[in-house]
This record gives C-alpha cells, structure tokens and sequence, in this order.
C-alpha cells in the first residue's frame, strides 16, 4: 500500500486493541476508497507475520468493526496522537517505537 492511498483510508483504526478486527476494519476501508486488494501468488510476493504474543480477543471487536465504514473519516491518522522516540529504516519498511498520548494532553 502507497502512502498516499494509506493516508487517503486514513489508517489503521484507533478503535481496536487486542487481538482481532483490525485487518478486516482496514479492508474495509480500502474498499470503500474503491482500492483493489491484489493477493499474488507466492513464486512473486512474501508475507511474513511478526512474532508476537498472541492477546485475548477484544470482546467488542466486531460492535467496531460493524461501525468502522461511518467514523473511518474521523477515526484513523488524523485523530491519534503520537511522541516518535525512534525509528529504523529497512529496505522494505520503517520501523518506529512512538508513544501513544492520551485524547486530553
């Protein structure tokens, strides 16, 4: 995805934390946007997930995700606020460790 059309589906919502919904909010999003979510076959394209500990399922994952298409204008990139402390540069993506600041500072 270009920075342009992740800025123009406003990012990842704010809404989910926890495990789940989060990609699907984003699909939706892109389609929306009218974007195409392409799926290559793997002798041309690599998906790798990171490793992580898997959390407990956000009770109200799909209650967000059902209301998603209504707030993405309002709820996204143009709506967290952020304090990079900082970021590495890959040959594929960008690193970054931010903090997260409340709604009221």
């Amino acid at each position: 995805m270009r920075r342009e059309q992740f800025s123009k589906v406003n990012g990842f919502s704010n809404s989910f934390w926890g495990w789940g919904g989060e990609d699907d909010d984003m699909s939706n999003r892109i389609r929306h946007a009218n974007y195409f979510i392409s799926r290559y076959p793997i002798n041309i394209s690599r998906y790798r997930m990171l490793n992580h500990k898997k959390e407990k399922a956000n009770p109200k994952r799909y209650d967000r995700l059902n209301s998603g298409v209504t707030k993405y204008t309002t709820d996204g990139l143009n709506s967290i606020k952020y304090e990079i402390y900082k970021y590495n540069k890959f040959p594929l993506f960008t690193w970054f460790l931010v903090e997260l600041k409340m709604k009221n500072t």
